[in-house]
């Protein structure tokens, strides 16, 4: 059954996160990564900077809402195990957010302990910024999954259809690949802006051109592959769980692809400015969300389809996969 108070909020501590996720892209667009020096949880030393500068009051921004979300978070894991029974899935995902938020922390703080910012350009920098992205897109998944599962939502039988779960994974695994390719392409227009699209263009092919200018031609080219993917996908889904939840979540996932694939092309036209970063990061988070409902809806277990017959499930076995 739902329980809407607490719906409200985790749909709520959801938005908040997003908000974070923006303002650390902005932290990074804007080289202020290295506001607070090398310190951490200290800034430049002090727990309260004196005089800072502009970089400094941005990431010591980007710190306190990062930890406002984490006490959200702890705020959400408290909450579920009040409200939901021993087991119950709701609590399981809290617990996982909450996991994926201390991770989360971790990794913001090794990049800052390691110098991992600013106009840092290595190879290092690269790994460590794909892995915070995947982080944060997991963490996502868990808050949204927590959020959904407290509308009424039930719990993910894995094993019900192996097909449908290698679909939607794999759908998972990709969008992670294309959106950690896409962090790594923001670092290359910030670290490397070009002057223009052409000048931009020739540099993505120069075999003496910085690597991270080199890795910018594959997310385009990881988008194309994607978008092909997803919207096979979804339309397979749809059929195969014919839903209500499930065809307008394909639908949604669908239509923000497309804007979302349009956006990106702008983004490329226009050079990549800092605000239209900031709207395809925000359209990927959003992107990511409907893709999870629709995979949640999907293989929700107490979701009865409109005309499920013996026949068209595979028989039950005696221990489900439950998340």
């Amino acid at each position: 059954m739902p329980n809407r108070r607490f719906a409200l909020y985790a749909w709520g501590v959801l938005g908040y996160n997003l908000l974070v996720i923006l303002w650390g892209a902005f932290v990074r667009a804007t080289g202020s990564g290295a506001g607070c020096g090398s310190h951490w949880p200290t800034c430049n030393g002090e727990v309260i900077p004196r005089a800072p500068e502009l970089e400094t009051l941005i990431e010591l921004t980007h710190r306190l809402t990062s930890a406002f979300a984490g006490v959200l978070v702890i705020i959400l894991l408290v909450w579920a195990f009040f409200a939901y029974q021993k087991g119950h899935h709701v609590r399981k995902r809290a617990a996982w957010s909450f996991f994926f938020i201390l991770t989360e922390g971790a990794i913001g703080a090794g990049l800052v302990v390691l110098e991992l910012v600013a106009d840092n350009d290595s190879v290092a920098r690269v790994y460590w910024i794909a892995l915070h992205l995947i982080n944060t897109f997991i963490l996502v998944a868990a808050l949204t999954l927590t959020a959904w599962g407290a509308s009424g939502g039930g719990r993910l039988d894995l094993k019900r259809d192996r097909r449908l779960t290698r679909l939607l994974g794999s759908g998972l695994v990709l969008m992670l690949v294309l959106c950690a390719a896409g962090a790594v392409t923001a670092l290359g227009d910030t670290l490397f802006p070009p002057e223009t699209l052409a000048e931009g263009i020739t540099e993505d092919f120069s075999p003496t051109a910085h690597f991270l200018v080199r890795l910018r031609i594959w997310h385009p080219v990881l988008a194309i592959l994607t978008g092909v993917y997803l919207f096979i996908a979804t339309m397979v889904v749809a059929a195969m769980r014919p839903t209500l939840p499930v065809q307008r979540f394909a639908r949604i996932v669908q239509i923000t692809f497309g804007l979302q694939f349009l956006g990106g092309l702008v983004n490329i036209l226009l050079l990549a400015p800092v605000w239209m970063q900031l709207v395809h990061l925000l359209m990927a988070d959003l992107l990511w969300i409907a893709f999870v409902i629709m995979g949640a809806a999907a293989l929700d277990a107490t979701a009865h389809l409109p005309a499920e017959s013996a026949s068209d499930v595979a028989p039950a076995e005696p221990a489900l996969a439950t998340a």
